[in-house]
């Protein structure tokens, strides 16, 4: 197993042709050793999945270049697209180079006559759907992946999804691909030859494009049904076939599935203890699909569901992995079989399982069925290994049945006869041997080790095949030791974050979401990858040092992974969690450091001595009183026109106030960032007895980084020291939304002009204030408003906290923002954050666009006909001060 050290040669041309898109370190490596299956522990040390090095090319001349270094040093070469198997595919198995498609992600063209679209290997299948849809086009089928499956790698990988009843398997509707073959050259296949690519893994090319079918857009039509029998819910299927009804798609879910599916997701809609299937059509087929699915439902004693119940359902296809929280491990296993041994299939799991297994399968033609399966366990315990074959014996009774594995990757290779035939497998190998004589594309997968005696997989292989001999003792022992073994494990962590650690379901949906992934796209930087690195921090596998610290730390904390992750975790939580950890651990960022010293010493963020932060204030305030306005730092000194308007707005509409002066100092959220709790907790033991004093009930705030602390955090400190936290706590949107309502503030001059509105990650995604900013500048006379392609919970984030560990990423994130604001021919981008307003009000000026800054209260006071400030030169110096600051933050050892 395994092989020499990369030799430095290769490093140093590898550095070369890569520059800062090839990795070497331990964390980025480790990241790339895995793909969305979890096996047990003793079965992946039988293969060496660590790669050497891992790159990023942007073009298929790099693509030529990687492949002509590696046949030069004869060292494996790994395709990977985003990791969305369970099978092996992408994995390396004797070291080697992975060679990651995330940035050649272009769509190169849509042919509307022919109705195909060529991409490049690393477009996001949910990225083209998007896109299609847009030209009025759409897929004809895509995997239950889509968000964030690319291309290539279903091409590779091989295999069905939603569609796949009218469509059949993907190979089926690829025209043509082109691949980099060993000799550093460019090969294009079509037609019959596309043998020699679909479903291989690359083992005899590398994707570098790919020329897919498509179709008209058309409105979708959902139909969901329910069985009490199995018989029945399988004869539908039957008679589906038998009259040729022409449906897209068709899926079934089990009892079982639907139970757990509902008791992970706390909503109870659907009765448990019957069999669904889900029918989907096109809008232009009604005529000759609704009556006779209707008919075939009836006759097979089903239930139509209501229509609301059926579009749920559907716009849930997505995340079939709701319940892994449960486990926190899924045992998965995937098998193929004819339609009409299907209630034979599901009788035969439910009878040996007892409900333990939830099946969902999907329609292939209407003659075949893919079953996927996923039985709850714990890869902590000592009987997962045993139980783990329970995986095999689902695939057997398919088998028994007429069956067969869904696909092959690494760990099926050695069925390879079963699924393509023996003639085929020999066809391959021999093309491979032929085009390929070193063995460096990809080893280990879909060849069976009969054939290839060098695989870096045989003794995998071995073992698989003496797992399958016993796996039916085998398994019943796992689940027996499982359920009898405590779930009381140690972890340096606590237990939230622990159980969503291991209940992560690696599928990468939040790799497609993330601000940083998307401004430096390595593995690392993804939620997917720091839950990795977790688990083998947990697992006592890797030490909690700078370079780890490095990557766990990287967040803007937009929560934008929350809105997509499978099992519904609160990622952001959960990376604002560790802070302390970092701390405790003797780690710190060296930026939040500095910021730590300024609140400390000054209380705010910039150490501006506090005599100088309220020099905007011109209207009278209280001492004491039921209101109070918060500022907060970045409002107070870098973009002073906030607080003035709104206390101005307050002034002129009879709101009175208290404003603390001098003793507003800082919410205590960047030591919270920091992980200096005992700091915080001092600063809000502080604060919270000050409201006190003065008799406040609600807060009102223009921060939304103070908000969020305020109304997350203060409680459940206050509660820890034991004193009260009864204030509301408004963000200045919310406020003067409900002044709107209250008949309290009436606007009588019209504003001119067209905005388009940007919702700051905790205003929006946090709390969920999408409607109220838009009613207060839909209230106001002459304003447009246009929304930007991303908005609301879909809202960009402005990027501004990476400034402690990433400029880079500000800089794309506020790039990518007032670029989508530009493209809606907008006057003005509205914010309600004096970081996004800092951020884009920079970025908007250094880019010279036409589409400027402007703060929400700007147009509320210039709508009161209060006058207004324009805030660009100052927010030029501080965000020049902060560059300075922060250039070299990051994580250290603290001395």
């Amino acid at each position: 197993m395994g092989q020499k050290e990369l030799p430095v040669a290769l490093k140093k041309k590898l550095e070369e042709l890569f520059g800062d898109r090839v990795r070497f370190n331990k964390v980025e490596r480790l990241v790339y050793s895995h793909d969305m299956g979890v096996l047990p522990s003793q079965v992946m040390k039988l293969i060496d999945t660590m790669p050497d090095a891992v790159a990023q090319p942007v073009s298929e001349e790099e693509v030529i270049a990687a492949t002509n270094l590696a046949r030069e040093f004869s060292w494996p070469l790994i395709p990977r697209g985003s990791g969305t198997s369970g099978f092996g595919g992408a994995l390396p198995t004797r070291g080697g180079i992975v060679l990651d498609f995330v940035r050649m992600n272009r769509i190169i063209a849509v042919d509307e006559h022919n109705l195909t679209v060529t991409v490049e290997p690393g477009v996001v299948w949910g990225d083209l759907q998007e896109y299609l849809q847009a030209k009025g086009f759409d897929l004809r089928l895509y995997p239950s992946s889509t968000p964030s499956a690319t291309v290539a790698g279903w091409v590779a990988q091989g295999g069905s999804g939603y569609g796949s009843f009218e469509y059949g398997f993907c190979g089926e509707n690829i025209v043509s691909v082109d691949v980099v073959t060993t000799e550093g050259i460019t090969r294009s296949y079509a037609g019959e030859e596309l043998k020699f690519v679909n479903g291989l893994c690359g083992i005899t090319g590398i994707i570098t494009k790919v020329t897919v079918k498509i179709k008209e857009k058309d409105e979708d039509v959902v139909v969901l049904a329910a069985f009490d029998k199995l018989n029945d819910a399988a004869e539908a299927l039957r008679m589906i076939r038998q009259q040729a009804v022409p449906l897209w798609s068709a899926t079934m879910s089990t009892p079982a599935y639907i139970r757990l599916k509902q008791k992970a997701s706390q909503h109870i809609v659907l009765p448990e203890d019957r069999y669904f299937l889900l029918f989907v059509y096109p809008k232009t087929r009604r005529t000759a699909v609704e009556m006779a699915l209707k008919g075939i439902i009836a006759s097979c004693h089903g239930e139509l569901m209501r229509e609301a119940l059926a579009r749920e359902e559907w716009n849930e296809r997505f995340y079939p992995m709701r319940f892994k929280k449960l486990g926190p491990t899924l045992i998965a296993t995937e098998v193929i079989v004819p339609i009409d041994r299907l209630s034979e299939f599901v009788s035969e799991v439910e009878r040996k399982y007892k409900g333990e297994f939830a099946l969902e399968g999907t329609m292939i033609h209407n003659d075949k069925i893919s079953i996927l399966g996923f039985m709850l366990s714990d890869e902590r315990k000592a009987g997962f290994p045993l139980a783990y074959t329970n995986s095999l014996t689902v695939i057997e009774i398919g088998e028994k049945l007429g069956g067969r594995v869904f696909t092959l990757g690494l760990y099926f290779a050695d069925k390879a006869k079963d699924v393509l035939g023996e003639n085929l497998v020999n066809e391959i190998w021999a093309y491979k041997q032929k085009i390929d004589p070193q063995g460096i594309l990809n080893p280990g997968k879909i060849i069976p080790s009969s054939l290839d005696k060098n695989s870096p997989a045989k003794t995998l292989s071995k073992a698989m095949s003496l797992a399958n001999a016993g796996k039916g003792l085998i398994g019943l022992a796992g689940k027996f030791m499982n359920k009898v073994q405590g779930d009381d494990f140690a972890s340096p962590l606590s237990p939230q974050i622990t159980n969503d650690t291991f209940a992560c379901a690696l599928c990468g949906y939040c790799r497609n979401t993330c601000t940083v992934f998307d401004a430096v796209p390595w593995e690392s930087n993804s939620p997917r990858g720091k839950y990795y690195l977790l688990t083998q921090y947990i697992k006592g596998n890797i030490q909690l040092d700078e370079e780890v610290s490095k990557a766990l730390f990287s967040c803007t904390t937009c929560a934008k992974c929350d809105k997509v992750c499978q099992i519904q975790a609160h990622n952001a939580h959960n990376w604002m969690s560790l802070r302390p950890c970092f701390h405790a651990n003797g780690l710190e960022n060296t930026g939040l450091a500095g910021v730590r010293e300024n609140v400390l010493k000054t209380g705010n963020f910039w150490g501006v001595p506090a005599d100088q932060k309220f020099k905007w204030l011109d209207v009278p305030t209280l001492k004491k009183g039921k209101i109070a306005y918060w500022a907060g730092c970045w409002a107070n000194i870098v973009m002073p026109n906030m607080p003035r308007n709104i206390t101005r707005i307050f002034n002129k509409i009879g709101v009175e106030f208290v404003h603390f002066g001098e003793g507003e100092t800082c919410c205590g959220l960047y030591l919270a960032l920091g992980g200096y709790m005992d700091d915080f907790t001092g600063l809000v033991k502080k604060n919270l007895e000050m409201f006190k004093e003065a008799g406040i009930e609600t807060m009102v705030f223009s921060c939304p980084g103070c908000f969020a602390t305020f109304s997350e955090n203060y409680p459940a400190i206050a509660q820890q020291l034991g004193t009260e936290c009864n204030i509301k706590f408004r963000h200045v949107t919310v406020f003067l939304s409900e002044l709107i309502n209250q008949g309290k503030l009436k606007f009588d001059r019209p504003v001119n002009c067209k905005v388009t509105y940007h919702d700051s990650c905790h205003v929006g995604r946090w709390f969920g204030h999408y409607e109220e900013p838009r009613s207060v500048i839909k209230a106001i006379p002459g304003v447009e408003l246009v929304e930007m392609p991303h908005n609301r919970e879909n809202a960009l984030c402005c990027g501004l906290v990476s400034a402690f560990d990433s400029l880079p990423t500000v800089q794309h994130a506020g790039i990518k923002r007032v670029s989508e604001a530009e493209g809606t021919g907008a006057d003005f981008l509205i914010t309600n954050c004096a970081g996004c307003g800092s951020q884009f009000n920079a970025t908007s000026c250094a880019m010279q666009t036409r589409v400027r800054q402007k703060d929400f209260t700007d147009l509320v006071a210039e709508a009161l006909g209060i006058e207004t400030e324009d805030p660009t030169e100052n927010i030029g110096r501080f965000m020049g001060a902060a560059v300075e600051m922060l250039q070299t933050s990051t994580m250290v050892k603290k001395r």
